[in-house]
């Protein structure tokens, strides 16, 4: 059985380890998190916390770290990479989820030769419904890409990226993608609200109406496109609604494209900023 290190508990990290619970893998997952109600959240999830790399290796005296996975916020990332100079990590192959953070940001940071992943999973993850986009350096080997696939499809399906490039796009479609779903059932519910529905029937009718469409679309095997016109009449309801959210100059597709710009914008920014 691998030794697994998860740097960082927060929302993203504890939605994997609960991915990896729900799969029940045969890799040993250690926590390393220094906020000490968090690390009281993992143990009481049945992880083994510790605040640091030292006080885990104090107790557990490990000779090597088969598998680090990086799930602190990219400004944390230099303050944590710093913390296991002093070990044994050559052999060592990291997985990252830091948006922003390039395979040359890790290379300068702890050393040319670094085995590196970088993956963008979202936050469904912890239900075992994320989807996770994936990159890798070329040292990375075919056993332990076997081992990371085995990680990151715990928690998500995956999608392999050839090119280091198309992971910021993966970063903003799918990575901040639920926040702009969440987003739009809040929207929907409020719009719901001021046109009089309660509070508690318009976020279940919002919530109910983008799970079932999700669904469908899952198990249909049906073009999202046919779906749109099999549920949009000729004059009715559907079709006015859609005149207004089709518009090429103010419709969902420009305010979209102008979300995901801008989120890939950030991404690229986060890299610099390192």
């Amino acid at each position: 059985m691998k030794d697994v290190i998860l740097f960082g508990f927060g929302k993203m990290g504890a939605s994997i380890a609960r991915g990896w619970m729900l799969r029940q893998i045969d890799f040993k997952i250690f926590i390393i998190e220094k906020e000490s109600s968090l690390r009281k959240i993992a143990n009481r999830d049945g992880f083994n916390a510790y605040e640091n790399i030292e006080s885990l290796n104090e107790t557990k005296q490990l000779k090597n770290f088969a598998i680090i996975f990086l799930a602190v916020k990219p400004q944390q990332m230099e303050e944590t990479v710093r913390s296991f100079y002093k070990f044994n990590i050559y052999k060592t192959v990291f997985i990252s989820i830091a948006a922003g953070l390039s395979f040359s940001w890790f290379r300068n940071k702890i050393n040319k030769e670094i085995k590196i992943i970088r993956a963008m999973p979202n936050l469904p993850a912890s239900v075992g419904f994320g989807v996770t986009g994936y990159c890798k350096s070329k040292n990375i080997s075919e056993k332990e890409d076997k081992d990371v696939c085995t990680l990151l499809s715990a928690f998500s399906k995956t999608i392999y990226l050839k090119n280091e490039s198309l992971i910021d796009n993966v970063t903003a479609i799918s990575g901040s993608g639920p926040g702009y779903i969440f987003y739009l059932v809040e929207a929907l519910s409020q719009i719901g609200v001021d046109h009089g529905l309660t509070k508690r029937d318009a976020k279940t009718l919002a919530r109910e109406t983008l799970i079932g469409s999700a669904r469908l679309i899952e198990t249909s095997n049906v073009d999202p496109k046919t779906l749109k016109e099999n549920v949009t009449s000729a004059g009715g309801t559907t079709e006015a609604g859609l005149t207004v959210l089709e518009s090429k100059k103010n419709g969902l597709y420009p305010l979209l494209k102008s979300t995901i710009n801008n989120a890939i914008k950030r991404a690229k920014e986060l890299n610099s900023d390192g």
